[in-house]
């Protein structure tokens, strides 16, 4: 499907001419990578910006992240923004004030900040979590006045969450408890359910260990040691545990998992009943526990702690309604008169004689008498709670609701008037972003200003760095496809250009800079706007279409699905006269590696190059290696059963590993940290037949590349990649870590032995696949 904008874009046809050169054209690697990024807001929720806001209105911060190249780190600064009236109505508002800068020198994961959890303790105080001259996260306070740093924790493992009391003299935390799986003293590992990796690099590696947990409260500024809060408990639900201290620091609200009631109460609890059987089917294959992890999706519930003696007290005996993942870490629990009672908001009842147990409720709770009531009935999840001048607003499912203290007796429901006013700003912040426009802080005032505070990236321009604009398409069969498409802003008309398909989400509303782009996007394999720069055109693409999608599909017709929004795309750009047919390249990173390694395996789809960054499989080594881990579900419904019994011939034809011999791509594999394991068996199954294939291993890196040089070598690595795979050119000059001309010229020499092996592969026949696996 054209869009109206393509009859202008004939400037993208053809590559740049000659006499341009490469270098002069746009932005390279090194430039993507120095790229200011805001990490704090993480996200553009406007709940979320509001917190960055001091609690009088007069300033706010943000916190960033840009590389240091000289040293082979990133320097996180803590930026300061005035909100005063009169500093914002002049023509030239105050510039970012750095109140706290310092180089990570631990800082191998973009998942896990240096710097996190930034937040207000007083008008003069911030609070956060981070890794400052230590391997792993202590809670720190820091002084606006004085610019004083003051470590509030000294543990030997990371702070995973904490809460200070608003006279900042009490404070609970949650810390990681080693647990290596070799107890002291033994000479031998009783596997059971653990993991592969668990007990194959758990002994000394934390984050490889079956993680666990423990509460604790601190009394700040006293000789006191922290006192331990229940027992040690394992991770649970994709999340780290979350804490909530009275602002008199009084009582904490501390999530307690169940894991021995999960089963039980989904029978109880139609809410939790649709987590068990989305997150938790193990719960159910599985109720011996005999093959499936420890790491369990399970109920949680809020309990009371008064941190004075550290006992323990129920406060619904019920489970709550938050999802797994990133839902664990809501904002649910909003304390009211200083710590007399709290809102719990998302929690559903007791199931006694009266109580609604089809949907969960926001309470108030009372500690010190043990007494709740009912504030109102959710309609659906919720998703947040965030406080108000007069009371609270719950954001219920998609709608929000707020609430007003009636009096002493409760609570009544208002019409929302579609905002949260602050505590005193008269300003508000937003973050100010477009496709091609990079996030900078933009404050709001009464009368309707708009003023911008920070200008991140000023080196930024789409006349060198590109223009993304949205693209829409059609499959075969009729679903319409959105995605992103981006090219040099200026370029003649001299042929087809080459394409590279860069899979997992678009957002046609936030910053396109280097990969997915949800916030800023994951940092690893996608090197996004350097490509423009070697005139090669990059398709940012999510997995399912908008319109048209089947519904109730399994994991199988997904991929086919996938497979013909991939060929719509191609179709579509080359009959727009953009993109040559036979100079095609697909990255897949995590969930969209096993994506990508499917399409390359069964689709006839003609992809010249692929890489698999990190990626999952559905092969039968990665189902040995995980057991122990739930995740075998996924992988029996990719491959249509099991790899033993009656549906082993269903797993031989859908298992990519067993089906290697269809690959005709040349293949690029990343794989990061030391557990190696993901991919492994394609790599060297490829290898065996002769096969254009490259594994490249950076073991300290994590899921998602945060240190300079190791996103430099995946960056990099991958414009090499597609430069010599779609165009045949290669790069003369070493800029990687370690790189020597010998060194580069040996990558170079690998890759024509492995040209000639495409060719070979070329030319035999393609494996004759049934019309639905594409």
């Amino acid at each position: 499907m054209r869009l109206p904008w393509l009859t202008a874009v004939c400037a993208f046809l053809g590559p740049l001419p000659p006499a341009c050169a490469a270098a002069a054209a746009g932005p390279s690697v090194r430039d993507i990578v120095a790229f200011t990024r805001i990490v704090q807001p993480e996200g553009k929720e406007p709940a979320e910006i509001r917190r960055q806001i001091s609690p009088y209105g007069t300033r706010a911060f943000i916190v960033v992240r840009r590389a240091n190249m000289a040293t082979d780190s990133n320097r996180y600064e803590i930026l300061l923004l005035s909100l005063q009236p009169d500093a914002l109505s002049g023509d030239d508002p105050p510039a970012p004030q750095a109140v706290f800068s310092f180089d990570a020198a631990e800082d191998p994961y973009d998942g896990d900040q240096a710097v996190q959890r930034v937040r207000w303790l007083d008008a003069n105080t911030l609070v956060f979590t981070g890794r400052i001259g230590a391997a792993v996260n202590q809670a720190y306070r820091f002084d606006l006045r004085t610019r004083t740093l003051t470590p509030l924790t000294h543990e030997a493992a990371p702070v995973v969450s904490f809460d200070v009391s608003k006279d900042g003299r009490r404070m609970v935390y949650a810390v990681q408890v080693p647990n290596p799986p070799m107890t002291t003293g033994a000479r031998s590992i009783v596997i059971g359910n653990q993991s592969f990796w668990t007990v194959k690099w758990g002994q000394q590696r934390l984050q490889s260990q079956l993680r666990k947990y423990r509460f604790y409260v601190a009394d700040l500024g006293t000789t006191a040691k922290p006192r331990p809060l229940g027992e040690p408990f394992f991770e649970a639900n994709f999340a780290k545990p979350q804490v909530s201290i009275a602002p008199d620091g009084r009582w904490a609200l501390l999530p307690r998992f169940e894991p021995e009631r999960t089963l039980a109460w989904s029978r109880d609890y139609p809410l939790l009943a649709e987590v068990v059987d989305r997150y938790a089917p193990a719960l159910l294959a599985d109720p011996l526990r005999y093959y499936s992890g420890a790491l369990v999706k399970t109920a949680r519930r809020m309990t009371a702690w008064r941190l004075e003696d550290g006992r323990e007290q129920t406060v619904v005996d019920a489970p709550d309604d938050a999802l797994p993942g990133w839902f664990q870490g809501r904002t649910d629990r909003l304390w009211q008169g200083g710590g007399a009672s709290v809102i719990l908001a998302g929690t559903h009842l007791p199931k006694t004689s009266g109580n609604d147990s089809a949907a969960s409720h926001v309470i108030e709770y009372w500690p010190d008498s043990g007494r709740w009531q009912v504030v109102a009935r959710m309609d659906g999840r919720v998703k947040a709670a965030e406080p108000t001048a007069d009371g609270f607003v719950v954001v219920d499912g998609e709608r929000r609701r707020r609430f007003q203290r009636r009096d002493a007796s409760g609570w009544r429901e208002v019409a929302d008037a579609g905002k949260v006013e602050g505590a005193a700003a008269a300003w508000s912040l937003r973050l100010q972003q477009s496709l091609n426009e990079p996030p900078d802080v933009v404050a709001n005032g009464p009368a309707g200003q708009a003023v911008r505070l920070t200008r991140l990236n000023p080196q930024f321009s789409t006349t060198t760095w590109g223009v993304m604009k949205p693209y829409a398409w059609r499959d075969a069969r009729g679903r319409d496809w959105a995605g992103g498409l981006l090219a040099p802003k200026d370029a003649t008309p001299q042929g087809r250009r080459p394409l590279v398909i860069q899979t997992y989400f678009f957002d046609p509303e936030a910053f396109y800079l280097d990969g997915p782009n949800f916030n800023f996007g994951f940092t690893s394999a996608y090197p996004g706007r350097a490509f423009v720069r070697e005139g090669i055109l990059v398709l940012a693409m999510g997995l399912q279409p908008g319109k048209g999608r089947d519904p109730g599909s399994d994991n199988q017709a997904k991929l086919t699905q996938f497979y013909e929004g991939v060929r719509g795309a191609v179709d579509a750009l080359v009959r727009d006269g953009l993109v040559d047919p036979d100079r095609v390249g697909i990255i897949g990173f995590s969930t969209t590696g096993e994506t990508t390694l499917n399409l390359v395996t069964f689709s006839d789809l003609a992809i010249r190059a692929a890489t698999l960054a990190d990626g999952d499989t559905n092969t039968l080594f990665q189902f040995s290696v995980a057991y122990g881990v739930e995740a075998w579900r996924q992988m029996e419904d990719m491959n249509r059963g099991l790899p033993f019994g009656p549906t082993r011939d269903e797993w031989v034809r859908n298992d990519p590993s067993l089906n290697t011999d269809c690959v005709r791509a040349a293949l690029r594999i990343e794989s990061y940290g030391v557990p190696v394991y993901g991919n492994y068996d394609i790599y060297a199954l490829l290898r065996r037949q002769y096969k254009p294939v490259e594994m490249v291993l950076i073991p300290g890196g994590a899921h998602s590349l945060a240190l300079p040089s190791e996103r430099m070598l995946s960056l990099q690595g991958n414009v090499d990649w597609y430069r010599f795979w779609l165009k045949g050119e290669e790069r003369t000059v070493p800029i990687l870590a370690a790189e020597t001309p010998a060194s580069l010229k040996a990558q170079y020499d690998g890759w024509h032995q492995m040209e000639k092996m495409k060719a070979q592969v070329d030319a035999t026949p393609r494996c004759a696949r049934e019309p639905s696996r594409g």
